[in-house]
């Protein structure tokens, strides 16, 4: 027969049962608190996932940021290359960003890049050093975590204003592991803008150099992007069509490369010859951009095609009607517009109500009638536009 535990005995087991259910909570807490982190990044690394818009990125970090910590607002500091910061966006009430814009938040962003970790103070006001401005914008308490401390794209994440008692360190926690990938993101998506920007840079330079040949074609591919761009704006192409539109229209005519300058610049009509030559340029242009994959498909299409007609007369190909690529018909009525409305050596450009009216009555025979009717529209609704490609070329 067992014997029964004594009262001593009894009062260690009841400890020691309590000590076990005390160590449970807090092992449940603890992956609690582990799961939430993993599913706060996971599903951030999701939603960041191919993101290379530092704008995009940003936005979705102070999204999680404020759904981790219940706070007044956030925001991301950049540090720009001469060392100066810039608030790259906030989520916040209007007029409650106002104090990361003074010397107290950019103190604060070089103090988080110093240390490199994230940190918490929670009586701002009282701080020896950041007191009296913490006192003048109402910030009461906030966490700063760093961003890309080594990286090109240095940043800080900032929460501030905690709606309910102080910030913790498990807030702090899951806001570090907001920043881990967010971090990632905006250091590939600067790197990817500089490359994007030095490319952006060389096609222009490139449709100004080609342009620049003849005094005549001076502007030329940047003023037929722009009517280009307005033309497809207005009949509402994607925004993704449209870069590809830009890209078309800055390069349309980079096959004039192949064109001896004694036929761009002579002051006379061409002769049979030398028009043939001429004619050749669009698929120069396509033989000299075609090694670049990145321009295959409707870019190509505008530099190979933009000199085809809709009733079969144009060149190189004969194309008619929709034979001939959209990229193709929208940059034809861009560049006959701008064609006839710009001096050439044996005759003078013609006013820009005539060439409305020459494209209007050759809609559908020579250009795409809806592109065509649509430009016409455009046009006369903005009687300042061609002024403004001149700005924008010049």
């Amino acid at each position: 027969m067992s014997v029964p535990p004594t009262a001593e005995e009894f009062q260690k087991l009841q400890e020691e049962l309590r000590q076990a259910q005390r160590e449970a909570q807090q092992l449940s807490a603890a992956l609690a608190e582990s799961w939430e982190e993993l599913t706060l990044l996971y599903d951030l690394a999701e939603s960041l996932r191919g993101v290379l818009n530092v704008d995009k990125a940003v936005r979705l970090a102070l999204e999680r940021a404020m759904e981790v910590a219940s706070v007044e607002g956030a925001g991301i500091l950049l540090k720009l290359t001469g060392g100066n910061w810039k608030v790259r966006l906030t989520l916040c009430p209007a007029g409650r960003d106002e104090w990361l814009m003074t010397g107290l938040s950019q103190t604060i962003a070089e103090e988080a890049l110093r240390r490199r970790r994230g940190f918490i103070v929670n009586d701002l006001e009282s701080h020896p050093q950041w007191g009296s401005a913490a006192k003048a914008f109402q910030v009461h308490n906030l966490i700063a975590v760093s961003l890309n401390p080594d990286g090109q794209a240095k940043g800080v994440l900032i929460v501030w204003n905690r709606l309910k008692g102080d910030f913790t360190a498990g807030e702090l926690k899951l806001l570090s592991t907001v920043a881990a990938p967010t971090s990632g993101v905006i250091e590939s998506a600067s790197l990817f803008q500089q490359v994007q920007d030095m490319f952006n840079g060389i096609v222009s330079s490139l449709a100004t150099v080609v342009d620049a040949r003849s005094r005549w074609t001076a502007g030329h591919s940047h003023r037929v992007t722009r009517y280009a761009l307005w033309l497809g704006e207005s009949i509402g192409l994607s925004k993704d069509y449209l870069e590809k539109v830009r890209l078309s229209g800055l390069l349309h005519d980079v096959g004039k490369i192949g064109v001896p300058d004694t036929i761009l610049d002579k002051p006379d009509k061409l002769t049979d010859e030398e028009w043939a030559i001429m004619k050749q340029h669009p698929e120069i242009g396509y033989r000299i951009l075609s090694h670049i994959k990145q321009f295959h498909g409707d870019i190509l299409d505008g530099v190979l095609y933009h000199h085809e007609r809709i009733d079969g007369k144009g060149y190189p190909r004969g194309f008619k009607g929709e034979e001939i690529p959209f990229m193709g018909r929208l940059l034809a009525v861009a560049d006959g517009f701008d064609a006839m409305t710009s001096d050439r050596p044996y005759r003078p450009g013609i006013p820009k109500g005539k060439a409305l009216s020459i494209i209007a009555e050759g809609a559908g025979s020579q250009w795409d009638k809806d592109l065509a009717l649509a430009f016409v529209d455009l046009m006369q609704k903005r009687p300042l536009l061609r002024e403004e490609a001149k700005e924008a070329a010049s």
